[in-house]
């Protein structure tokens, strides 16, 4: 039987996976008030076992460890949650959890794909913060509702909420930064209309109102929706094929990884979102900061299709959005060129540094 909600937090408990911001150090003031012994040298006198330990237990403080979780969303409903993090996170004043929402025909894993420089979730926990991936209901190791159609839209969110509050108290963060890629994006921009639990939102790979001619001409080709519809029960057993839009700019690195982990079994409702027009999400509730990063050459967004979501984004709920564009970049930098890709982790970065 999968984990509960109590299994994770006893995992948390156990691991205080607790995450910050900002830490602090002191050291012991000796007798002359100067951070050393009268007449002591201004190189201290040092113990090799001493600096052995200490050596050991900055590398254990440093590891980044791994916990699976099986958050219930429903009676016979879980979503698998992969958290991310490290002990020294412990050791930081102001605990800070990232919840990290995939694109559709995804799972938690494309955010820390095994090559340098793309390791994403891994480099956020190196950071200091907690990180949690997910694997949606309908794919991945959560679980599979009967009919794929269901996974629509608002199933997500609501789903997601759910989730949001299992990291709020496995995380003990008490409003969590989020994160989303494409629907993820989507799903996430209207998580953020509830400023007690969501701090920030960081929006990338993001599609609105415009789409390109591209987009139109095959996302909402009469026959691929009908091929998607028409899936046994509603779910897709990807190949390479279906990753057409996704990989073909990655270094080849990359983009093996991503074959490699990310085709497998999908539910087709929220491939079938944009059917009834765009936009199938409402940003304008939002109600706290936000990042929308496009690149400049993306092929399934206008350009001004990132200006009007900015300008959309929290226009009822206050929140407030910036745009960056990364020159070259195409529809999901983060896994493109690796200059792309440090470029977008650190608007990132940035971002929830100063947020």
């Amino acid at each position: 039987m999968r984990a509960s909600v109590a299994t994770c937090l006893i995992a948390w408990a156990l691991s205080l996976a607790g995450c910050a911001a900002s830490s602090e150090s002191s050291q012991p003031e000796s007798a002359d008030g100067n951070g050393q012994g009268a007449g002591s040298l201004s190189t201290p006198l040092t113990n090799p076992a001493q600096d052995d330990e200490k050596s050991a237990d900055a590398a254990d403080l440093d590891e980044v460890r791994t916990v699976h979780h099986y958050v219930p969303v429903g009676r016979d409903r879980t979503v698998h949650v992969v958290q991310k993090f490290t002990k020294r996170c412990t050791r930081l004043r102001d605990r800070r959890s990232v919840l990290l929402l995939p694109g559709t025909i995804v799972k938690a894993g494309f955010y820390d794909i095994d090559v340098d420089g793309y390791r994403f979730q891994t480099d956020l926990a190196k950071a200091g913060y907690n990180t949690f991936a997910t694997d949606y209901e309908g794919s991945g190791g959560s679980s599979y509702p009967d009919d794929g159609h269901d996974v629509t839209h608002r199933f997500l969110v609501e789903e997601s909420r759910r989730v949001l509050e299992a990291v709020r108290s496995i995380g003990g963060a008490p409003r969590v930064d989020v994160l989303g890629e494409s629907n993820g994006g989507a799903v996430a921009s209207e998580l953020c209309d509830d400023a007690r639990r969501a701090r920030s939102c960081v929006l990338s790979s993001m599609i609105y109102r415009t789409g390109t001619p591209m987009f139109y001409s095959v996302f909402l080709d009469p026959a691929f929706l009908a091929f998607i519809d028409g899936q046994p029960q509603g779910y897709m057993n990807t190949t390479a094929d279906q990753y057409f839009n996704i990989v073909p700019r990655s270094p080849q690195a990359v983009r093996d990884q991503i074959l490699a982990t990310q085709p497998g079994k999908y539910a087709v409702g929220t491939m079938l979102a944009p059917v009834n027009g765009l936009p199938w999400f409402d940003p304008t509730h939002a109600r706290v900061p936000a990042l929308i990063i496009q690149g400049t050459v993306d092929n399934t967004a206008e350009q001004s299709d990132a200006d009007d979501l900015r300008a959309s984004y929290g226009s009822r709920g206050g929140g407030v959005a910036k745009l960056v564009r990364i020159e070259g970049a195409n529809h999901i930098p983060r896994i493109e060129d690796p200059a792309y890709a440090a470029q977008w982790k650190n608007y990132v970065f940035e971002f929830l540094k100063t947020h």
